[in-house]
């Protein structure tokens, strides 16, 4: 995303960090999920910077202006350009970018305006846009540069120019919630366009001197569905089932074997703003029994149904394509719980999520 205008001087420079290879005009998909959020970051950030210019030079300028009113005034001769362009450098350059370098952008570093024109070179332009990863963002990032050059031309380039340092922060920051709110759009829309899968497995072992289990526990995948609908943030919901089995089992320095399964149903819902997600659930017991046979002797486990249980997987966590999460059996409620039985609980549960997009 174009780092626009980072004023050192009296031309007008267009600073670019790496922006995403537009391959054959490609429409952007979820395949450039990273580089549009990527860009995203980059213009929130920026937006945040040139409110903080544009406040703390119309700061300064304000009372120079009055003094100049004022021949008698010890600023009345302070040079206002000057000494507003000096404090925006100060901010500058304490200012570091989300993403210095968006990934997959193969475009030019910076574009600039002609001193005392509204022209910007067609080659940069054109360049800007052939490294680009995919259509819209390239669109958006023109349309910011186009915008610029409309502004321009509207108030003439003379005016354009001479402008205070305040007011170039003051177009600049149009500019930037016009760009962030189109690349917002565009993250929606891409994963609207994407399908969101989740699958858990879960192997707890719970021992205890007589007791040695390791349980096995599957869900998924379960497909997840959900609109932006505009709003900033969302819900994504599905359902499944998680299946439980017994994997390997010691009772009494018996080894024992089973045989069936437990069947729980799984709703799932997932809020996320398209940057980060949160991942909760509820799960309700369906029909379903274990029977386990050891060396003299056997039984069977049932459970009653209908048993509701809910809880948060995962939270903050970044989106992206593929995502894999996993967490400790020790850190959960239930193993908490046993270990006031005399039971102790090892083991992993590991979370896949997964953004499919069209024609993947």
């Amino acid at each position: 995303m174009p780092k626009r205008p980072i004023i050192l001087s009296s031309t007008l420079a267009m600073l670019i960090p790496a922006s995403p290879t537009l391959a054959d005009d490609a429409t952007c998909s979820c395949r450039h999920l990273e580089s549009i959020q990527q860009e995203l970051k980059n213009a929130e950030a920026l937006l945040e910077l040139q409110k903080k210019i544009a406040r703390e030079l119309e700061a300064i300028e304000a009372p120079l202006i009055e003094a100049k009113k004022d021949p008698t005034h010890p600023d009345s001769d302070v040079n206002i350009y000057d000494r507003s362009l000096r404090e925006r450098t100060r901010i500058v350059s304490r200012f570091q970018f989300p993403y210095p370098k968006v990934k997959g952008y193969t475009g030019p570093e910076e574009i600039k305006m002609r001193y005392g024109t509204c022209e910007q070179p067609t080659q940069d332009l054109d360049a800007l846009r052939s490294g680009s990863q995919c259509r819209e963002l390239a669109d958006i990032n023109l349309a910011h540069e186009a915008a610029h050059r409309a502004e321009c031309t509207a108030m003439g380039a003379a005016e354009y120019w001479k402008r205070l340092p305040s007011k170039m922060a003051t177009e600049e920051v149009a500019r930037y919630q016009e760009q962030a709110a189109a690349l917002r759009r565009l993250l929606k829309k891409v994963l609207d366009d994407g399908e969101m899968t989740v699958e858990a497995r879960m192997e707890p072992r719970l021992q205890s001197p007589q007791f040695d289990v390791t349980y096995s526990y599957a869900t998924g995948p379960i497909q997840l569905k959900g609109k932006s609908s505009g709003a900033d943030e969302w819900s994504l919901e599905g359902k499944g089932v998680q299946v439980g089995r017994i994997a390997r089992m010691r009772l009494a320095g018996m080894t024992c074997s089973s045989t069936g399964q437990l069947n729980t149903g799984v709703d799932l819902t997932m809020r996320t703003d398209g940057l980060t997600m949160a991942l909760t659930g509820k799960s309700t017991s369906a029909p379903g029994d274990v029977k386990v046979q050891c060396r003299g002797g056997h039984g069977m486990s049932m459970r009653p149904q209908n048993e509701v249980g809910n809880g948060a997987y995962f939270s903050g966590l970044e989106v992206r394509t593929e995502t894999d999460f996993s967490r400790d059996v020790r850190d959960m409620e239930f193993a908490k719980r046993l270990a006031g039985g005399g039971l102790s609980a090892s083991g992993k549960e590991t979370i896949r999520v997964k953004l499919i997009c069209p024609g993947d």
